[in-house]
């Protein structure tokens, strides 16, 4: 003879799914931030590194405006402009670039991490 599946059986079973694919979700979800603020991270690294290279990168290059642009783009308070800092004189741009972008590039990673971390499940691993 079989045993028989009681009601609380049935729930216990629906409820260890139901936290499976919760944690599945979660864990890749956690997995989505930390690679999408580790790209911004980058973008914002090589922007940097391709301010700096100005003189040898050629700028009407479609990846390299596509680069600066987005990395400008994403920087909110650190952009190459009107950043937090600002320099003047001589290499007054690239200085600009790798403080304010590397800055940025910083936070995103932190940001990235703590948001991460706070999606993804605990005790799971």
């Amino acid at each position: 003879m079989s045993p028989k599946v009681t009601a609380s059986d049935s729930e216990g079973g629906r409820r260890m799914r139901h936290r499976a694919t919760q944690v599945k979700i979660r864990t890749q979800a956690a997995r989505l931030v930390r690679v999408v603020f580790t790209l911004l991270a980058a973008i914002l690294a090589v922007g940097a590194i391709l301010v700096v290279l100005r003189n040898n990168a050629n700028e009407q290059n479609t990846l390299v405006e596509f680069t600066t642009e987005v990395a400008d783009g994403v920087s909110g308070p650190f952009s190459l402009q009107d950043g937090i800092f600002a320099f003047t004189g001589e290499k007054a741009m690239s200085k600009s670039a790798l403080t304010n972008w590397g800055i940025a590039a910083v936070l995103y990673l932190v940001i990235g991490r703590l948001l991460s971390n706070a999606i993804a499940p605990k005790g799971d691993h």
